[in-house]
């Protein structure tokens, strides 16, 4: 047995090396990028160039565009899409266009930026940057016809074994194409030559000076828009499209000074990086608050003119068709502030460049601060999924009438954290909306109109309980208006019995919701009275006898 057993465990051992051999080269991928030959058409490189590593690269590439060394650029950049040629000459026009690009609209991610030749960062496991070996860096992305673009640096060898970090040769054929996207415009080249110098935080003066003004000249458009809306409501004599109209003035407001100010800023004028990745965020932060907001109001104006405002009214039975639609609005609305948040919240993350390096690490990593502010906030995130479940559900339809917790209240609002319920005093039990779908409640207005309403009286031991019958279905003939229920469904019962006496269960047929309280106490009010009366005319005790204080309190 110890024979076979050893050929065995060196069957297995040679198999376990030959796993650990494979394994790292199917997991990891080549560390770099393979070119036949990098930039053969370009004279001897400099010494002063340093392609080693990327921040090596990136501080060559700024210092040589800073002395308009567009010849010694060129090695920094892969040229190998273009014939050898014409490498030297398309070489150095295109430095010169990436060095605009650069001024105009980078922001160097120098953190992500490594000094190793391998491109390794040290950093949190969480962050996809760091803890390996890297052939390519982003620097940016920028929108052009409407796509995103990335400009990046790979890590190149060529046949000869040599190793460089240059910019991709998939961001040098896009060059061309960026230039004449974010080069000075007509407008900016009008300027004196004072005004398109770099002033304070990297900013042309002119933008100092120009985006005040444009500022001052959208607010005023978007105040005109504002006027302009209103003034188009007076054209229609239906309220309720003069109510939506007027609901779009503000909203308008924001677009327009949302739109000026994106045309302004990149297609009028063209703003530098640091100015774009906070407009170009707030731009469309704009844009979205400002739908979002239409909607809302329009929601609002439409609620209001179509459906009852006032609880009391809701909770009349036949306006039933008026709470589903009350409650279906308030949950429309919920879901649109809901929504406009979640988009607003994931543009402004995806189009700030600042965020390339460090929000996209929060945003994937499960650090401590998001736990935390996920524990905070699960409390609110949970009453805001419960108030649009209630809305979706209709479980609880605002001017429902319904008993929680022993209280008898009209649902009034649907907020996002909680429930405002009417109480019959006239004041207001606030619950939190995860409380409230968590405990159950009677919702009177649900279902059929009639209800049977019971009413529990105790009697003395002797009563007769067919006197009670009749003077119960004689009083349902005093009080009956014609909208009283089926006296089908009315009835008297003995339901228990004790000491203290008959527990009588009367069963009073009521048309709907809003009016079975005034009849179970008229009816309750007028039992008791009948019963003191037919004390008197029997001779026997119908209530129960003895003086208050030897009952119990329950």
């Amino acid at each position: 047995m110890t024979a076979i057993a050893a050929p065995l465990r060196v069957l297995f051992g040679a198999m376990l090396f030959a796993m650990c051999l494979a394994l790292p080269g199917a997991a990891q991928e080549e560390p770099y990028f393979e070119v036949d030959f990098l930039n053969p058409g370009l004279p001897d490189m400099p010494d002063r160039i340093n392609r080693d590593t990327p921040r090596a690269t990136m501080e060559s590439l700024l210092a040589l565009l800073a002395e308009d060394q567009y010849g010694a650029a060129a090695h920094l950049l892969d040229l190998t899409d273009f014939p050898v040629e014409q490498q030297a000459n398309r070489g150095a026009e295109l430095a010169r266009e990436l060095k605009m690009v650069i001024d105009r609209q980078i922001l160097i991610p120098w953190s992500d930026l490594s000094d190793r030749p391998d491109g390794w960062l040290e950093g949190p496991q969480e962050d996809p940057g760091t803890g390996r070996t890297r052939r390519s860096i982003l620097l940016s992305t920028l929108e052009l016809d409407q796509r995103p673009v990335p400009l990046r640096i790979n890590r190149v060898r060529s046949t000869n074994g040599e190793v460089a970090w240059v910019i991709s040769r998939q961001s040098v054929r896009d060059i061309p194409r960026l230039y004449d996207r974010f080069k000075p415009t007509e407008l900016e080249m009008a300027m004196p030559p004072w005004a398109r110098e770099r002033g304070p935080f990297g900013m042309y003066v002119w933008e100092w000076l120009v985006l005040p003004v444009i500022t001052v000249i959208a607010f005023l458009l978007g105040y005109i828009a504002y006027r302009i809306v209103g003034w188009l409501g007076q054209f229609s004599s239906r309220r309720i499209v003069q109510a939506c109209v007027r609901a779009f003035r503000l909203p308008a407001t924001i677009v327009v000074v949302s739109a000026v100010i994106g045309f302004a800023t990149n297609r009028l004028l063209v703003v530098t990086g640091p100015i774009s990745v906070i407009v170009g965020p707030l731009v469309l932060l704009g844009y979205v608050t400002g739908f979002a907001l239409a909607a809302v109001r329009v929601a609002d104006e439409i609620f209001d003119r179509v459906s009852l405002n006032s609880p009391e009214e809701l909770a009349i039975p036949g306006n039933a068709h008026y709470r589903n639609m009350a409650t279906m609005l308030s949950g429309f609305r919920k879901f649109v502030i809901i929504l406009a948040i979640i988009v607003g919240a994931v543009t402004l993350l995806s189009s700030v460049q600042v965020f390339n390096s460090v929000g996209y690490t929060l945003l994937a990593g499960a650090g401590a601060i998001t736990i935390v502010l996920g524990f905070a906030a699960r409390e609110v995130l949970g009453n805001l999924l419960a108030a649009v479940q209630i809305a979706l559900n209709r479980s609880a339809r605002i001017g429902d009438q319904i008993i929680f917790e022993d209280r008898f209240c009209t649902v009034e609002r649907i907020h996002f954290t909680y429930v405002q319920l009417a109480i019959w005093t006239g004041n207001r039990f606030i619950v939190p909306v995860s409380h409230f779908v968590k405990h159950p409640f009677e919702n009177l207005s649900a279902g059929d109109r009639e209800m049977t309403r019971p009413i529990r009286l105790t009697f003395a031991q002797t009563a007769d309980v067919s006197a009670l019958r009749t003077a119960f279905f004689q009083i349902m003939d005093e009080i009956d208006d014609g909208t009283l229920g089926s006296k089908d469904d009315a009835g008297v019962w003995v339901e228990d019995q004790d000491v203290f006496g008959k527990k009588v269960l009367f069963a009073l047929p009521t048309p709907d919701q809003s009016t079975f309280w005034d009849l179970e106490t008229a009816c309750r009010e007028r039992l008791l009275t009948r019963a003191a009366e037919l004390e008197q005319e029997t001779g026997k005790p119908f209530l129960p006898q003895g003086p208050a204080q030897d009952y119990p309190d329950s």
